[in-house]
């Protein structure tokens, strides 16, 4: 069984879900009038684009044109299904969801999400449980203590213990209606290859990975002891990438939003000694560099990106990876090198919140900062120039085709290297455009063709569906001859009932089409009763007066094709309509 998603069902989620809070919980909206405006968490800009109308429960971002409902900001953020973000909504606003069959596919897609779910959040129990009560978790308690983690920081961020025992989770899963399968595919048990499993997790302080809806999604493993690795990650599954997910995100995403800047650590227990200090503006990628997509994810509620990394030689190679990353998202970066010999968990156990402020604000702008690395590392020589513009070369080709920070970036360090731009650009071919390098896109791109009185009246007619009965007696299909045009009119036709107004097409909409209406029912404003119908009666006429010449034109047309076949009869019937359409025109 599954979600039924009839047309009540859905309706009743979208009209309890408040769609500013569930997109505010994301991106950091601010009020512009009556609609609510922020950075669009679906492409990079810096001016906000993304607008949300919560009287009519829709977005639409005039940037790249992406739009929709509360349901479909759900499905494009976090990779949900429709049936998925449907029932995500309807737990977090308590409400009791009927179901349906499904279809074979559909049924063992839903089952295996469900139960990668559930092994995880079992996980998470037990090895909490472990943690906080067995016997053979003393040295698991002993380190934490030593590491300054109080219990209070234990239980918010749900750490466990896993036990030095090749079977502890396969045992206890099993008797949890945990199947193997379920538990193998989520990383939690390896397969042997005589048969049978083994826990991948041993002798490991654990901490949960969860992701922004609040799911366990995975876990990273501290060794106790001198075996390796010292950190081990779940591997990557159907719940759980990697390269989307960070550390503490959301535990502290409202911390985050509120100071308005985000530190980046390398480590969790970095993450989680900054935490117990109070910091919590802090997230820590899961033992990869930092992606796009982290970046993005971070977009929706932070102006500030600050870096807080050692500034050996993995540090640097670390931030100038990040580089173009930072630019084509156009978000701000700054890096705050840690002193030789301490990382962020020593640094503020010995100098404190204060004395971690004050170092921040010596923090220098990321792209200067690896400029200033290479001439360190290089020289000023010719030489050492060669191979700083062989490494800025390499960045440079990876912030892409977004001219406005390319020609930014090129000309500042062209400058403080004495060189022209054009020597700095030259042999560099910008990346295409893939997962890495994302270009914005420009207001406007996606706005589709369509004449101006075809678009008033479609534009009416997506507000108030009511009228269209009305409308197609009038003659609007003699009036809508646009390819898109049409589309949306066969849009609003296949609807029986559009008493929930335009929002119910967003759910059969898509493409153009759907950014179409997202876009109108953020712009479009409110009128009254009276104001409608005044507009109705004018369009209406303007339409009976249009529908008919455009008639009277095709009947011309049709006169002169007869006259020249010589074919009398039909030039006769022809000549008969247009008597009778010049007299309802006059009439």
């Amino acid at each position: 069984m599954a979600v039924y998603q009839g047309e009540d069902t859905v309706q009743l989620v979208k009209d309890a879900a408040d769609i500013a809070e569930v997109i505010g919980e994301h991106v950091s909206l601010k009020r512009a009038g009556t609609n609510l405006k922020g950075l669009c968490p679906f492409h990079a800009e810096k001016t906000p684009s993304f607008t949300v109308n919560p009287e009519r429960k829709t977005y639409h971002c005039f940037g790249c044109g992406e739009g929709g409902d509360v349901i479909s900001f759900m499905m494009n953020l976090h990779r949900l299904s429709f049936a998925e973000a449907l029932k995500e909504l309807a737990r977090k606003y308590q409400i009791s969801l009927p179901e349906k069959p499904l279809n074979p596919q559909e049924l063992e897609k839903a089952k295996k999400r469900e139960a990668l779910q559930s092994a995880n959040e079992k996980a998470a129990e037990l090895f909490h449980q472990s943690l906080l009560s067995d016997l053979d978790a003393q040295k698991a308690r002993a380190y934490l203590g030593k590491r300054g983690i109080p219990e209070e920081i234990i239980k918010e961020f749900r750490l466990g213990f896993a036990p030095d025992n090749w079977n502890f989770l396969v045992n206890a899963l099993s008797r949890q209606n945990i199947t193997s399968e379920a538990a193998k595919e989520a990383g939690l048990i390896v397969a042997k290859d005589n048969g049978g499993f083994y826990d991948r997790f041993r002798n490991r302080v654990m901490f949960p990975i969860v992701g922004l809806t609040g799911q366990v999604v995975a876990f990273g493993g501290r060794i106790l002891d001198d075996g390796q690795p010292k950190y081990m990650n779940s591997p990557e599954s159907p719940i759980f990438d990697k390269s989307r997910t960070l550390f503490g995100l959301y535990q502290n995403r409202e911390y985050i939003r509120q100071a308005k800047t985000c530190l980046v650590v390398e480590g969790n227990f970095d993450l989680l000694s900054l935490v117990v200090h109070g910091v919590r503006n802090v997230v820590a990628p899961l033992g990869t560099a930092l992606t796009q997509a982290h970046i993005r994810s971070l977009k929706g509620y932070t102006d500030e990106v600050i870096l807080f990394f050692d500034g050996d030689q993995a540090g640097l190679k670390a931030a100038m990876r990040s580089v173009p990353l930072f630019l084509s998202e156009q978000v701000s970066a700054r890096i705050a090198v840690l002193p030789e010999t301490h990382d962020p968990d020593t640094f503020v156990r010995e100098f404190g919140q204060e004395g971690l402020n004050k170092h921040l604000k010596t923090a220098m702008p990321l792209p200067e900062f690896v400029f200033d690395k290479l001439v360190a590392q290089y020289g000023s020589s010719v030489a050492g120039k060669t191979k700083i513009v062989a490494e800025l070369r390499e960045l440079i080709k990876a912030i892409g085709d977004q001219q406005l920070q390319r020609t930014l970036f090129v000309s500042h360090f062209a400058k403080k290297l004495g060189l022209a731009p054009q020597q700095l650009l030259e042999g560099v071919v910008p990346a295409t455009n893939n997962q890495a390098t994302r270009s914005p896109v420009s207001p406007g791109k996606n706005e589709v063709k369509i004449p101006l009185k075809q678009r008033q009246l479609l534009e009416f007619l997506l507000v108030y569906p009511e009228h269209l009965p009305v409308f197609m007696e009038a003659g609007l299909e003699e009036i809508i001859v646009n390819q898109f045009g049409l589309a949306i009119l066969h849009l609003l036709q296949s609807q029986p009932d559009l008493s929930g107004g335009a929002e119910q097409l967003l759910e059969f909409a898509t493409g153009p089409e759907r950014s179409f209406i997202s876009r109108l029912l953020i712009t479009a404003p409110a009128h009254s009763e009276e104001m409608k119908e005044q507009m109705a009666q004018e369009m209406l006429g303007w339409l009976s007066t249009a529908s008919l010449k455009t008639k009277q034109e095709r009947l011309t047309q049709q006169s002169s094709e007869a006259r020249q076949t010589q074919n009398a009869q039909l030039e006769m019937e022809l000549a008969i309509q247009k008597i009778q359409l010049n007299k309802a025109r006059h009439s």
